[in-house]
């Protein structure tokens, strides 16, 4: 599944700082549907792939004409092979990136392509049943999660369940035959079209015509047993992973896979999520080196910084590039309730909800590998945080990459904090209040 939002305007890897970025060329380009492409990626390098899992997804950095380099992540389509990518891509009418590649990119064109990452993967080992569902393009890490799951032989039962409009939008519908003949009846295939054409024909191209609900989930999986795996736009994911937590899917059972603000996908009551605020970053331009802030009028950087770490305002904390607390100013005591002698030394987990720290720790370590942050020039990065006491509280924040050298390899990150959890609790009951206006 693809991030929806472009980071357009970064500057490339260089040096150090690259990390274990690649460039990859595009070998080959297949269409899936009418709307969706497959690429196969090849590092140029000839060198094996790192080890990923399937469902995981790729940052690239294609430098797109009259733009620049812009960052984009794309899920993996195919089981890892140790030799090349596939990501499956559909072409948005907004999409910077997809848009380039349906109609511009060819087969030789290059970029750089940061290390596989995502904790969207398969349990290992698999020993409940598992439940695929995804609408559109959302199949992309399911259809790879299959072909390991042929390659390999798991053995618990799947159903894949999949919903597009019609057979025109239907991705990799051949392909999915030929894996339920592999498993030979261990894979469980429904396929809904929202809006059948005339030429579509349920048995043969799609099996049931309509939309899947929460009731025919709940008759037709094992809710009280399955592991699940949800991706799909912003409206499906509402849909269905408050539904399935409601249904008695537990957090240890219940994956979702989406880039964006996950109280989007809650509503009240949904159990889960409740008091957060995003657990994705948020794409931004990164910090052009060049802009240098010079201080004036007899005072010093040095004066000016130091005013704003010794000021309780916000919250200052600087981690080393494995996430160790290096710095921690009076603010970040106020917010969180550690004091500096406590939190010194010590992991970012102790300010950091412990559902949302894979996620963190995904995007930690691909800002360190690629010396590149998709966020810290003036958009803001919405995420929950931990206090001492175990409250769960909302927070923005920006963050600068510390680098040595100034534009070397990225030795730690300071983070500018702020508590926004009555702002937030607010929009909560305004949202409530107007939905309970309009159902009125």
């Amino acid at each position: 599944m693809a991030d929806m939002r472009d980071d357009a305007g970064t500057s490339p890897p260089s040096g150090e700082a690259k990390g274990g970025v690649r460039r990859f060329a595009i070998a080959s380009r297949h269409p899936e549907s009418d709307i969706i492409t497959s690429f196969v990626l090849r590092p140029e390098d000839g060198k094996p792939l790192a080890p990923h899992k399937p469902g995981q997804h790729l940052t690239m950095f294609p430098d797109i004409p009259g733009i620049g380099v812009v960052k984009h992540n794309y899920t993996i389509s195919a089981a890892p092979n140790g030799e090349t990518y596939r990501i499956s891509v559909k072409r948005e009418r907004d999409g910077l990136v997809s848009r380039w590649l349906h109609d511009e990119a060819k087969v030789g064109t290059s970029f750089d392509v940061a290390p596989a990452s995502g904790a969207f993967v398969l349990p290992e080992p698999a020993t409940r049943p598992i439940v695929m569902l995804s609408g559109g393009v959302g199949l992309t890490p399911m259809i790879a999660m299959l072909e390991a799951i042929v390659a390999r032989g798991i053995d618990v039962p799947v159903n894949f369940v999949h919903c597009t409009q019609d057979g025109s939008t239907h991705a990799f519908r051949a392909h999915l035959g030929e894996l339920a003949a592999a498993v030979k009846g261990k894979l469980e295939i429904t396929i809904f079209y929202s809006r059948p054409r005339a030429e579509d024909v349920v048995g043969r191209d799609y099996g049931i015509a309509g939309r899947v609900d929460m009731d025919w989930l709940v008759a037709n999986t094992p809710v009280g047993q399955a592991d699940y795996f949800v991706c799909g736009p912003l409206g499906f994911l509402r849909s269905f992973v408050p539904g399935l937590a409601k249904a008695g899917v537990g957090e240890e059972r219940l994956h979702f896979e989406f880039f964006g603000p996950v109280e989007d996908l809650f509503d009240e009551g949904a159990g889960m999520a409740q008091d957060t605020a995003s657990t994705a970053p948020a794409a931004s331009r990164a910090v052009d080196g060049s802009h240098i802030a010079r201080a004036g009028a007899g005072f010093s950087r040095e004066q000016i910084g130091d005013g704003i770490l010794d000021s309780a305002a916000e919250a200052v904390i600087a981690s080393d590039r494995d996430g160790q607390i290096v710095l921690w100013n009076s603010g970040a005591e106020r917010v969180f309730g550690f004091t500096e002698a406590e939190a010194l030394g010590q992991s970012l987990d102790i300010i950091i909800p412990e559902p949302f720290r894979a996620r963190h720790w995904e995007g930690y370590t691909e800002t360190v590998a690629s010396g590149r942050s998709r966020y810290g020039a003036g958009d803001l990065l919405a995420v929950p945080g931990l206090t001492k006491d175990g409250r769960r509280i909302s927070l923005e924040f920006t963050i600068a990459l510390l680098k040595e050298g100034g534009d070397g390899a990225v030795e730690g990150m300071v983070a500018v904090i702020r508590d926004v959890t009555k702002r937030f609790e607010e929009l909560k009951a305004l949202k409530k209040q107007l939905a309970a206006q309009q159902g009125a």
